[in-house]
């Protein structure tokens, strides 16, 4: 009898120690923070970048797309790519940065699934709009070099005329982009180290979301899945880098005739070398965008593709947290592209940085007044 009483003394005593520990019936969110233990300085270094990224990029993005929203005479289709790639770079550090910095401190995903399928289509899409806009870029260059001998300012395009080239871009990224959400998945587990429910996205063809897809799109589904891999390094990194440094080839040889065959002639007036000479470096000056723009988004790119194919190929073996490490660092060379891109067009075009300033020293009425006075000199 005593026995037996003290086994149910044990079994009341244990079911009341289990109760009180969270850990077992309520996991919750886990708080790196608190207490503080060493992993908590990392936590505090993943949120500080974080903030300083999107801090950065939100603001410079923004300020491209108010500073050709609201300038009549910037609008062309290169300053509309350039801000469809800030618009679009805006939403990928708004939506998913907050999303990836949360699962990477919390283990836990925000909204589920739909942010595991969200996330990674909007962050292929920006690559795909940016990889066609540096193309149109490079193609914009090298008919600028070869359309005309005669220095002359841009013309204001149609609205038809700039919408038609930005449709092309964005419903390329779009579609191309697309088999994305069917293919990632929201999985659980329980860690054995904290005991804690820990989510993670998987990328597999056989999500429940792929299974009402028509067989045709279906196995359409398996094949980009089987060569996911070569397909990103090539549309998403060979395709533009490449082709910008071909253009920029063919754009630097086509100005070198064009500028031996002036010298050659020997006979035109100074005031129209004048003019000629600030033409070609405004033209410089362009060339010089898109190919800095082009490297800085090769240096971001470049790292992820080197790891998929490295451990694709080899037989190197990476622990859980060591994988989870390296798809943090591929997400934050990404926020770093669209953070860093548009201080770059700050930087390189001196236009958009006058206007900067004119937006915030002056009213916009006196921004409208005094980016309509010359407009020659304010086209990019």
């Amino acid at each position: 009898m005593d026995d037996e009483n003290r086994s149910d003394d044990d079994d009341e005593n244990n079911h009341h120690g289990n109760a009180s520990n969270p850990e077992h019936t309520n996991p919750g969110l886990f708080n790196p923070f608190y207490p503080l233990v060493e992993s908590s300085y990392s936590a505090y270094a993943v949120l500080f970048l974080a903030g300083l990224v999107l801090a950065v990029g939100v603001v410079a993005n923004m300020a491209v797309i108010c500073i050709v929203w609201n300038n009549y005479y910037m609008r062309s289709a290169w300053n509309y790519l350039l801000a469809s790639m800030a618009f679009w770079d805006f939403w990928v550090l708004v939506l998913c940065l907050p999303v990836v910095v949360i699962n990477q401190l919390s283990h836990r995903r925000i909204l589920g699934d739909i942010t595991c399928r969200l996330v990674p289509y909007m962050e292929i899409t920006s690559l795909g709009i940016t990889s066609f806009s540096l193309c149109a870029l490079g193609i914009d260059r090298f008919h600028a070099a070869t359309s005309s001998s005669q220095p002359k300012a841009r013309r204001v395009e149609r609205c038809r005329s700039v919408l038609l080239k930005l449709l092309v871009v964005w419903l390329a990224s779009l579609v191309l982009s697309s088999p994305e959400i069917f293919l990632w998945q929201l999985s659980q587990a329980v860690s054995p180290a904290t005991g804690r429910l820990v989510d993670s996205c998987t990328i597999t063809p056989s999500s429940p979301l792929s299974l009402y897809l028509p067989d045709s799109l279906h196995s359409l589904l398996l094949r980009y899945h089987q060569g996911r891999m070569w397909w990103c390094f090539g549309c998403y990194f060979c395709l533009p880098v490449v082709f910008t440094v071909l253009c920029q080839l063919a754009t630097c040889n086509v100005n070198n005739d064009s500028s031996s065959a002036q010298k050659q002639r020997g006979h035109d007036d100074r005031s129209s070398n004048q003019k000629r000479q600030q033409h070609q470096a405004v033209e410089r000056q362009l060339s010089c965008t898109v190919l800095a723009l082009a490297v800085v988004y090769g240096v971001c790119a470049l790292p992820e593709h080197v790891c998929n194919i490295t451990l694709a190929y080899t037989h190197i073996t990476v622990s859980e947290d060591t994988a989870a490490i390296l798809a943090l660092l591929h997400h934050f060379l990404l926020f770093f592209k669209s953070s860093v891109t548009p201080v770059l067009l700050f930087s390189f075009t001196l236009i958009l940085f006058f206007c900067l300033w004119l937006h915030l020293c002056c009213p916009l009425l006196a921004v409208s007044q005094a980016c309509s006075r010359s407009p020659q000199q304010i086209l990019l």
